[in-house]
């Protein structure tokens, strides 16, 4: 029916001017390349999805689960800095909002301070002029246990460094998210296809599916085949 319509010049007219015009508006987005445009096409059918998002910084800047909240998601919001995870106790007063280091095991640790909000504050010492700071740590294991998730759909992790340990926290079988992204400074994919990261993530059936900027991207193996279908425009 669509096509005998196209075939009537009034018609047609019309239909290129919607192409023109619905397609005008620029996609917007929050992460620094661009990435959450991605993260929500590919997670678009899921109307109420949980996320964990572990170095969230700020509620608006850099974050790659915004759009989702936008969408009436919610989830846990994990950060070093109490500054940051103060900004999300405003804005994101529905989810959960923790000040705690996340790694591969429970206890206390240190953490090294550049400003009260920072995007390179880290378990990682990386200059003298760092405060040291004492803080409780645990695994995400622990973490989603206490708070009683039982699934999510997507994992976001930037712990400037600490990924694999963030990694080696959580039981990937059990929990099984969709869609992991993960920051990696690598330059080259190859380099980064022979780390234990992203070994461990291809042993627990995750596959390898984009890098945008410094975030690489991993989707659960029995969507793979998928892929083209969730990314369509």
């Amino acid at each position: 029916m669509k096509e005998k319509f196209l075939k009537i010049s009034f018609f047609y007219y019309i239909y290129k001017l919607l192409k023109i015009f619905r397609n005008k508006k620029p996609s917007t987005h929050y992460g620094e390349f661009g990435e959450d445009i991605f993260i929500e096409r590919i997670l678009r059918n899921i109307d109420r999805g949980v996320y964990v998002d572990v170095g969230c910084y700020h509620p608006f800047k850099g974050s790659l689960t915004n759009k989702l909240y936008k969408k009436n998601w919610s989830g846990l919001n994990l950060d070093l800095s109490k500054t940051s995870i103060d900004l999300f106790k405003i804005v994101r007063p529905g989810d959960v909002n923790l000040n705690l280091a996340v790694t591969n095991y429970d206890g206390e640790t240190f953490y090294y301070q550049n400003s009260r909000i920072n995007q390179q504050n880290s378990l990682m010492k990386t200059n003298e002029s760092q405060k040291k700071t004492k803080i409780k740590c645990f695994s995400l294991n622990t973490i989603l246990e206490e708070y009683k998730i039982e699934k999510f759909q997507f994992l976001n992790i930037d712990v400037e460094g600490n990924e694999l340990n963030v990694i080696k926290g959580i039981d990937l079988i059990k929990y099984r998210p969709i869609l992991i992204s993960i920051e990696n400074n690598e330059l080259l994919p190859l380099d980064y296809f022979e780390s234990e990261i992203y070994k461990t993530l291809i042993e627990n059936n995750y596959v390898f599916i984009n890098k945008i900027g410094v975030t690489n991207f991993f989707i659960i193996k029995k969507l793979a085949n998928k892929f083209l279908n969730l990314i369509e425009i």
